[in-house]
């Protein structure tokens, strides 16, 4: 049984060893688990939810609270705005920070639809809401990194049914993604071109990977995934941010976004995945940077070589998990 607890701050842990900062939030076991359908969904009527940040009603932000996507605090945020920042030495050895942020939660209207079963236009209107959030988040000294993700069945760590997509943003530049950076940084510093309008063009060369391509967008499987039917959807427009998408981008994304998620819905029989968008940091620009969103199937059970030392195996080759899509 988890013990019960007075409300805590998050706290931002900083672990010597690895040179990784690690999240501790016990607010966070307070949220509810009603993925099995028991009760009143809370995304529905939005009882006893936070004031809106937006409504959007039939792509158009809507002042009369008539909404078909809507953007709300989140009841149960890692990060709250009003915490005040603070910084210890736990022993004189262990660093730790407490910091304040945003947590906010972009909601579709219907209870039963994914963005697989929306229209373009209601995409868009999601891809709209992601823009703006950008926009807010990056006029605050606050932040740094934005992580906008989905959780798509329980499996995938989803705790409610209705669809829902998470804007977190983060005082700190994570591991994984500084490691990118800087590997981004310093092909573009050597060859003045950007990595991965590169790899936009060498995958579109071999053809072997690709899934699916339009005027604006390319989607295809990562040369070394780290998971299996992992897909990248990059945009062919060098961009170094997501809110710099144009309006006929929004609709092309909008459209290879639904064919990718559609494969994963009837190709595997409604699998549960992850969805991410890997933006630039908002502490400053980032030209070397070029945003794409990444897809995680949760196909892969995760042993001992991958968990203690972070070497993943894949028994079928890209090659093959992209023919298998691609028929899908």
């Amino acid at each position: 049984m988890i013990p019960s607890m007075k409300k805590e701050e998050t706290e931002l842990r900083y672990n010597i060893l690895s040179n990784e900062w690690i999240i501790i939030s016990p607010g966070r076991r307070a949220r509810p688990n009603n993925f099995q359908e028991t009760g009143d969904c809370p995304f529905c009527e939005m009882k006893d939810q936070k004031e809106p940040k937006y409504y959007f009603y039939k792509g158009k932000e809507n002042k009369e609270k008539k909404w078909t996507t809507i953007v709300i605090p989140n009841k149960f945020p890692v990060f709250e705005e009003n915490t005040t920042e603070k910084d210890f030495l736990e022993s004189n050895f262990y660093t730790k920070k407490i910091s304040p942020g945003f947590h906010d939660l972009i909601i579709t209207k219907e209870h039963n639809k994914f963005i697989s079963d929306l229209p373009i236009s209601r995409i868009e209107e999601f891809f709209t809401c992601i823009s703006k959030l950008l926009i807010d988040y990056r006029k605050s000294k606050i932040v740094k990194q934005v992580a906008i993700f989905h959780n798509r069945g329980e499996k995938a760590g989803a705790s409610q049914p209705h669809p829902h997509y998470q804007a977190l943003t983060l005082p700190i530049i994570e591991r994984e993604y500084q490691n990118e950076l800087n590997n981004l940084k310093k092909y573009y510093n050597k060859n003045k071109k950007c990595l991965h309008c590169e790899i936009n063009k060498i995958e579109k060369q071999f053809n072997k990977r690709i899934i699916a391509e339009n005027n604006d967008f390319i989607a295809f499987c990562p040369f070394a995934p780290k998971i299996l039917f992992q897909i990248i959807i990059s945009p062919k427009r060098h961009m170094s941010s997501f809110e710099q998408i144009t309006k006929e981008e929004k609709k092309s994304l909008s459209k290879i976004f639904k064919k990718i998620l559609l494969k994963y819905d009837y190709g595997f029989d409604n699998l549960d995945y992850n969805f991410f968008l890997h933006n630039s940091p908002l502490d400053k620009e980032y030209p070397y940077f070029h945003w794409y969103w990444s897809f995680s199937p949760r196909v892969n059970c995760f042993g001992g070589l991958e968990l203690g030392f972070g070497l993943e195996i894949s028994s079928i080759t890209p090659e093959e998990q992209a023919k298998t899509l691609r028929k899908m």
